[in-house]
């Protein structure tokens, strides 16, 4: 299937437009506020759409626009947009760390354990349907997986990725595909998943996951473009890839 092109040449451009399609679709104004995770390099960093003014917002789950990497490391002229949810690192880690930043730990309210139970009881088929429908496009679910561990005599998280899985969703009826098999044990049980109950519930049960801080990405990936060769415009991608997971954002 050809990937559609946008009129925006990097994150920056697509997430500015987007963020003053917001302003002029609410008039009352919206919820979220958009940041770069790079503030030096905003043109290709990851940008997120956070229904808070809150920082960090590692709790909430966001809508994100950010460069696709099929592989770690790896660049494309892709970017991928849709939803993003994280899962922090366990109380073991302050066992063996106790200076470790706490609010990087897992807390009770974090939209993780919220996300799972939704994913589980098949709530979160419907915005992925809608996704598909609306977009005509693939949709791609990526769990991305990043290492706490000794690094040169002091303990943090890695600086790439450890290990990611992806999958794709083409179906009207969201089946996951498994597209990229993950590398490591840590998430090698979960590239038999055909669904986002199966995959929540895998992850729910890792056990080695404390040590390991968890992206998860479900979104639609677009070509960079600009005004006289693209044809999706912020409000294309608002409405086809973000939207569905408005409801989500908290």
């Amino acid at each position: 299937m050809d990937v559609p092109r946008m009129i925006f040449e990097d994150n920056q451009q697509a997430a500015q437009a987007v963020r003053e399609h917001l302003d002029h679709l609410y008039a009352e104004g919206h919820r979220f506020t958009a940041r770069p995770y790079q503030y030096q390099a905003p043109e290709f960093t990851h940008w997120w759409f956070m229904p808070s003014t809150e920082w960090p917002a590692y709790h909430h789950s966001k809508l994100f626009i950010q460069q696709y990497h099929p592989q770690p490391g790896v660049q494309s002229e892709h970017l991928y947009t849709g939803f993003y949810v994280e899962r922090g690192l366990g109380e073991p880690v302050l066992e063996l760390d106790p200076r470790f930043d706490r609010k990087m730990i897992m807390q009770p309210g974090w939209f993780w354990f919220r996300f799972l139970g939704h994913a589980e009881d098949g709530e979160l088929d419907a915005p992925l349907r809608e996704t598909l429908e609306r977009s005509g496009l693939p949709a791609i679910v990526c769990v991305e997986l990043w290492e706490y561990r000794d690094a040169e005599d002091r303990y943090r998280l890695t600086r790439g990725p450890y290990d990611n899985l992806e999958f794709t969703v083409t179906a009207a009826e969201p089946s996951l595909t498994v597209q990229s098999h993950s590398q490591t044990e840590v998430l090698q049980d979960l590239d038999e998943c055909t669904s986002l109950g199966q995959l929540a519930r895998g992850l729910e049960e890792g056990k080695q996951l404390d040590w390991f801080w968890v992206n998860l990405f479900i979104g639609v990936k677009l070509r960079y473009g600009h005004e006289e060769t693209g044809t999706w415009r912020a409000p294309d991608i608002w409405l086809n890839a973000m939207a569905p997971w408005e409801p989500w954002t908290r």
